[in-house]
């Protein structure tokens, strides 16, 4: 099997087609409805890993799965709510500060070290995401801060970070492979991919028209579910399988999956005509560089 890195690195490939359908999509789309049929057709494309899965662990863990998967869920959420209403250059970026907050996380709670030069790493994707908020003609310095205050939907971004970045710790956790628990990486997806699709439809039954709203969404995505779904779980998968190495570092895993960044806000940002890309693709160039040295 691939080294850890390059598990990451095809990750970030397939990263960059799935937010990219998935802007497309929400264009058009309510949020949670996308999500919930999303998370519905990613356990009927799950169902394969049943082939490799393994159900000998601890049943106990199940608790804690279904705990990550609330995690998951909304963090989906608040995370898609932000990229529906931000630009793709601004909202492809941001979540550059998830590998920095993990590494953070990985650290306190993993004992995961982050050497000297991979501190400068950080330091870059923090300053890229925060030159990201700067507007063409009315710069200033504290423009970003004032940004981060005004807006709510930068907020659901940062929540979701920060969703996710807790998420990633505990999935460590479980699967690495080398650890306490090792649970087999395809059992671990197929049943986070299971509690998603119940936990998300609950939601939608609740604050919404539960299988109505399903079937609204199919019909209004249309064929697009179908790849919108199989990117989704490849990258999340391959990003999973680098996570259960011994040898990989979990913020270091998402850190290279974030290499994304740079693609969605140049691509993405041509594709929807994006405000001020230019010095939004300069700012990815500093998050990406960013990561080479958490990597190097």
């Amino acid at each position: 099997m691939a080294e850890w890195y390059m598990l990451a690195l095809y990750a970030a490939v397939f990263a960059t087609f799935s937010t990219l359908i998935h802007k497309k999509i929400l264009y058009k789309e309510h949020t949670l409805e996308f999500v919930t049929v999303t998370a519905i057709f990613n356990l009927l494309f799950a169902s394969v890993f049943l082939f490799k899965a393994d159900f000998n662990f601890n049943l106990n863990l199940l608790f804690i799965i279904f705990l990550v998967s609330i995690l998951n869920s909304v963090g989906t959420i608040f995370l898609f709510k932000a990229f529906k209403h931000l630009e793709i250059s601004v909202a492809s970026p941001l979540m550059g500060f998830e590998s920095a907050f993990i590494v953070l996380l990985a650290f306190l709670f993993l004992k995961e070290g982050v050497a000297y030069i991979q501190m400068w790493g950080l330091v870059l994707i923090i300053s890229g995401g925060y030159l990201l908020e700067i507007k063409k003609g009315e710069f200033n310095f504290f423009q970003p801060v004032r940004m981060f205050l005004e807006s709510k939907y930068i907020h659901y971004g940062a929540f979701a970070i920060i969703l996710y970045g807790i998420s990633a710790v505990v999935t460590r956790y479980l699967v690495n492979s080398g650890g306490k628990f090792a649970i087999n990486p395809y059992t671990y997806a197929f049943l986070i991919y299971g509690f998603n699709a119940i936990i998300l439809f609950i939601i939608l039954s609740v604050m919404y028209d539960g299988i109505q709203g399903v079937k609204n969404g199919i019909k209004n995505i249309g064929w697009l579910i179908i790849p919108s779904s199989l990117l989704f779980i490849i990258h999340g998968f391959l990003g999973l399988l680098a996570i259960s190495k011994p040898e990989a570092n979990v913020g270091l895993v998402i850190a290279i999956k974030r290499i994304s960044i740079f693609f969605e806000t140049f691509i993405g940002g041509e594709l929807f005509h994006d405000d001020n890309l230019l010095l939004k693709v300069i700012s990815s160039i500093v998050m990406v560089i960013g990561t080479y040295l958490i990597v190097a």
